[in-house]
This record gives C-alpha cells, sequence and structure tokens, in this order.
C-alpha cells in the first residue's frame, strides 16, 4: 500500500509540475531566423543561446516548439499549444505576481544551463547534433517539493485533499514553495548529459526537435524518475507517520488525479 500511495503522490507533483512548465497556453509572434547559411551546428548554439536568453519567440521559430493551436466553435483562434515555457508567451498577459513568478521560474532553469556541441552527423536536409548539457543538479527539486507537501498534508485537518488543493493553486499562481527550494540548490552540484537532437531543414533554415529528453536535459534532470535514497527514505518515513491518514487520503486523490488527468491530457 505504502508504494501504492507514495506513487500516487509522485504522479500528482509531476503533473502539477508540467502543468506548470509544459501545459498549453497561448504564444506570441515568431522572430524570423537567418533563412540563408546557416549550418545544424550554427542552429543548435543558436537555439540553446535563445533558450538562455529566454527569447521564446526566437526559439521558437528555429525549433518545434510549437504543436498545434486551438479554435473555438466559429472557428477563431483561442490558444496555442507549445512544448515549454509557455505561461511566459500568453498574449496580453498583465506582468503581475503570477507572470513574475513564472519568469523567475524559467530563469532558475536556465540561468546556470551550459552546452557543448560534440558531434554533427549530417545527411541532406536532416541532421542529428549530439550536445553535452551541463546544469545544476535539479533532480531532487520535485522530491523536496513532494516531501513538503507530505508535511503539510500530515499536519493538515480531515484527509489533506484541502491541503494539496492549495499547493496545486501556489504551484500555478506564485510557485513560492518550488522557488524557495530552488534558491537553496548548491550550484557547484551539476548534472551533465549527452543527448542527441535532430533536425530538419525547413524553407532554408534548420528546425530542432524538442524531445523529452533535450527538455529533462536543460532542466537539469528534474523531471528524474527518482530522487535520491536519502530522500526516498525520508518520503517513506513521512508516509509511515500516519498511515491511516494517508491511506484516506491517498483514496481521494488517485481519483482526483484521474479526472485531472482526463481533464488536462485527455485521457
Amino acid at each position: 500500500m505504502k508504494a501504492v500511495q507514495k506513487g500516487i503522490v509522485r504522479r500528482v507533483v509531476l503533473l502539477m509540475a508540467l502543468t506548470a512548465v509544459l501545459m498549453t497556453a497561448c504564444a506570441g509572434v515568431k522572430k524570423e531566423q537567418e533563412p540563408e547559411g546557416n549550418t545544424p551546428k550554427e542552429a543548435a548554439n543558436a537555439m540553446m543561446e535563445e533558450l538562455k536568453e529566454l527569447d521564446l519567440a526566437a526559439f521558437n521559430a528555429c525549433t518545434d516548439n510549437y504543436v498545434r493551436t486551438y479554435h473555438n466553435w466559429i472557428g477563431i483562434p483561442t490558444e496555442r499549444e507549445y512544448r515549454v515555457f509557455n505561461e511566459l508567451q500568453q498574449p496580453g498577459m498583465v506582468k503581475g505576481k503570477q507572470y513574475e513568478s513564472n519568469h523567475k521560474f524559467a530563469e532558475k532553469i536556465v540561468e546556470h544551463m551550459e552546452w557543448e556541441i560534440i558531434d554533427v552527423r549530417q545527411e541532406g536536409e536532416s541532421a542529428e547534433i549530439d550536445m553535452r548539457i551541463t546544469n545544476v543538479n535539479m533532480r531532487n527539486v520535485l522530491g523536496e517539493y513532494e516531501m513538503s507537501i507530505l508535511e503539510s498534508m500530515l499536519v493538515a485537518p480531515g484527509s489533506g485533499i484541502g491541503q494539496m488543493v492549495r499547493e496545486m493553486a501556489d504551484l500555478a499562481n506564485g510557485k513560492e514553495k518550488l522557488l524557495s527550494i530552488m534558491d537553496e540548490l548548491d550550484v557547484t552540484d551539476t548534472w551533465t548529459t549527452e543527448v542527441t537532437v535532430t533536425a530538419n531543414r525547413e524553407e532554408g533554415r534548420w528546425k530542432m526537435h524538442v524531445s523529452w529528453e533535450f527538455i529533462n536535459a536543460f532542466m537539469g534532470n528534474m523531471l528524474a524518475e527518482d530522487y535520491s535514497e536519502e530522500l526516498e527514505l525520508r518520503i517513506d518515513e513521512l508516509m509511515e507517520q500516519n498511515e491511516d491518514k494517508a491511506e484516506e487520503w491517498a483514496a481521494e486523490v488517485e481519483e482526483s488525479v484521474e479526472e485531472w488527468t482526463e481533464k488536462v491530457f485527455g485521457r
């Protein structure tokens, strides 16, 4: 039962993080990339520089970050779906507290990111670019956040599901707890991985594919499936501290997760 409960909490935390980072929103105008004279290596370096600078219009223009456009019942576009940092690209957004927290989160993601192009294989209009990406090790960020949720829920009245809802609201609107965890990261503790980015030349410019592996690479392994052994043990301890209560809210959360997953992801 404990493993099931922990799995449910992990699903919730990951869904909350994905919603904050990757969920559908609208985007602005794309900036044109120079169509002539760029090699796959030059295009890949330009993409990384634009990501580092959070120049998302330029990043969108040289990648497949754009997914689709949604229309209302009379055919008017209502929103566009992008793969990363969508909350920063909504047209007409008032740059208030929510925008500032989202921007600060994005800045923390890319602040210490470094990269190196280690190999390029081109065949006609297609290319594979091998990159070595280094960032602050963010593997435990969501684990620390999960632990804080468990601690809050276990001392909250009732099953703790109300506290979960409040945590979700904070992640969507303020991210204060998540940002505080990221503030405490040791920037000397880095994570390096190699990832292959595929690209195709379309209308005279190279377009890079934004894969899940690439996203996790530049996010410093934040989307890892497991945490450090020490953190896993602490989460297990919190689950055991109030097993009866955990069973109660786990049942409620399981039902809520299924409803939320169906609403957000259509499955």
